[in-house]
């Protein structure tokens, strides 16, 4: 979800292509299967430019992947029936539509199963081929069940592609979605900064219940073949953080560079992040294995950096952006 031009159908149809292909989405590893993408913006001819950009940026891959050191890999890898383009939007609300495509059809026309994942893009245009709209609930709601019928009889995930509202307080959720947002179990927020070659895109994971919730992928649109396509460095060691060592983190920025273990342990109490339930203050043993937990978690996220007793926050990904938790996961952990 994002606003007109912040990168939602270059970042969703990189990811459906990864996917269809097994291979690495910026960094993060795939599990491959067939895709089909609903393309009703813009058409097929201007998409399929972006399609050709990604074909150049995973080059090598495909090449492998279908064996052909040389010669026409691009028919290769979209002949395969993995990755599978339609340019006609989808009429989800109406269970038995007199014409058009709608669910029942859609499912009968989908010759590459199984599959794991379609992509529906944008939200409004398949609004629009059902009569309603956005704001209609007489819609909306139908057109989530049609999603979920499709999810149902597929046993995949549906990715729908949404604007969002341009006043502040619409831009943390997709445009028709505020009653029914209960039916989403994740969502990637796509925001631009700048205009022009140097603009950047951030794409924000949100709303997960099931996988890690809260962190961005930085990109730039860079050349690719005939095209363009995003371009960013690979995300790594995606460690989820709960709220004590998130706390932890961000007491040793406020330290002078280069703190002590002792220091640091120090100024955690007397900030009182090893509290029980109550509100009280841990037993020291508590506090000794809590604390040694929550480094171990850091270590892993790549935030921290330990030579001898003295303890600095590394720069970059590990250090500046990290993944929140709960609460409850601290008190999970000293019942363990």
């Amino acid at each position: 979800m994002g606003l007109l031009k912040s990168g939602k159908t270059y970042f969703c149809l990189e990811l459906g292509f990864c996917i269809a292909f097994g291979l690495e989405f910026h960094g993060l590893p795939t599990k491959e299967g067939n895709v089909a993408y609903i393309i009703a913006e813009g058409g097929i001819g201007r998409n399929f430019q972006r399609v050709l950009a990604l074909c150049a940026k995973y080059e090598d891959q495909l090449r492998a992947k279908f064996g052909i050191p040389e010669g026409d890999y691009i028919a290769a890898a979209m002949n395969s029936g993995k990755f599978n383009l339609i340019d006609s939007a989808v009429d989800l609300a109406n269970p038995d539509p007199k014409k058009g495509l709608g669910v029942d059809v859609l499912l009968d026309q989908l010759a590459h199963k199984p599959y794991v994942a379609i992509f529906l893009d944008t939200w409004a245009r398949m609004l629009w081929a059902s009569g309603g709209h956005d704001s209609d609930q007489n819609t909306v709601g139908p057109a989530v069940q049609g999603c979920d019928r499709i999810r149902k009889a597929l046993g995949c995930t549906v990715v729908m592609v949404a604007h969002i509202g341009v006043s502040k307080d619409a831009q943390g959720r997709a445009k028709g979605l505020s009653d029914p947002a209960g039916a989403i179990d994740g969502a990637t927020h796509c925001s631009k900064v700048g205009d022009g070659p140097l603009a950047r895109y951030a794409f924000r994971a949100t709303y997960q219940r099931h996988a890690v919730d809260g962190f961005t992928i930085d990109a730039q649109l860079r050349e690719s073949g005939p095209n363009v396509a995003l371009m960013s460095d690979n995300v790594t060691n995606l460690v989820k953080l709960n709220k004590r060592a998130s706390q932890m983190l961000d007491i040793l920025r406020g330290m002078e560079r280069g703190a002590s273990l002792a220091d640091w342990q120090a100024a955690i109490e007397a900030a009182k992040v090893f509290t029980g339930r109550d509100g009280k203050l841990l037993k020291a043993d508590a506090i000794r294995k809590a604390f040694k937990r929550a480094i171990g978690r850091l270590m892993t996220a790549d935030a921290i950096d330990i030579d001898g007793e003295m303890v600095t926050v590394k720069s970059g990904p590990g250090g500046e952006d990290m993944m929140f938790g709960t609460a409850e996961e601290d008190f999970m952990e000293e019942d363990e």
